[in-house]
């Protein structure tokens, strides 16, 4: 598999950049990987707007992300069908043609909370891993369950984003935090973080990850 342009020890990634504004803020702010999410769009838009924002982050040296197909939001998923799931075919000629880093995939997961229960879609997973050659992104991985995430990253996943799960995590920990009535309130931020950082470790070994900084 061809591994990205630019490797880091840890990124700063700008998620889900719907704008032209957007982007620009990112790059001017000092991150170092840029999402461009023209999901959305026709296909053909969402590979000439994707070139454009490769054409001007690979001379400063940020990578970027992109996304095929289309992940819906959780609230909607118990309605959603496979209609905006990433195709093969197209994935491969969407990376050839835009040079993207990394590119994400809808393969069955939502953004947010579910109100169904997440199915996915493995032998697509398969399929698209089979064809293209740049790390492959799993977005709306909160709640998706550590067997599903797992057998992802078995299967081509490098990437798993967890927001959702992760802010709940520390709001959890921060809300048995302040039941103590006589709690530090230099405290609140370290028991949020505290909550957020336990969770994000249990997914560094679930993926197999520990030391594996570099």
């Amino acid at each position: 598999m061809r591994q990205p342009h630019f490797l880091l020890t840890f990124a700063i990634n700008l998620d889900h950049g719907k704008s032209y504004e957007d982007i620009m803020l990112g790059i001017n702010s000092g991150f170092t990987s840029i999402m461009v999410d023209r999901s959305s769009l026709s296909y053909e838009d969402n590979i000439a707007q994707t070139k454009e924002t490769v054409k001007m982050c690979r001379p400063l040296n940020i990578s970027v992300e992109a996304e095929l197909g289309h992940v819906g939001q959780g609230e909607d998923y118990s309605s959603d069908g496979s209609d905006h799931f990433t195709k093969p075919e197209e994935a491969k000629k969407f990376v050839e043609e835009t040079g993207i880093d990394c590119l994400a995939v809808a393969i069955g997961t939502a953004h947010g909370r579910y109100h169904g229960t997440p199915h996915i879609d493995f032998d697509l997973l398969k399929q698209i891993t089979n064809v293209v050659d740049i790390p492959l992104v799993l977005h709306g991985g909160s709640g998706t369950g550590d067997e599903n995430l797992r057998k992802a990253v078995k299967n081509g996943i490098q990437k798993v984003n967890l927001a959702t799960e992760l802010v709940v995590a520390g709001k959890e920990e921060l809300e048995t935090f302040i039941q103590d009535k006589n709690f530090d309130k230099w405290q609140l931020i370290p028991s949020f973080i505290k909550g957020y950082s336990d969770r994000l470790e249990h997914y560094v070994k679930l993926f197999d990850q520990e030391n594996r900084a570099w």
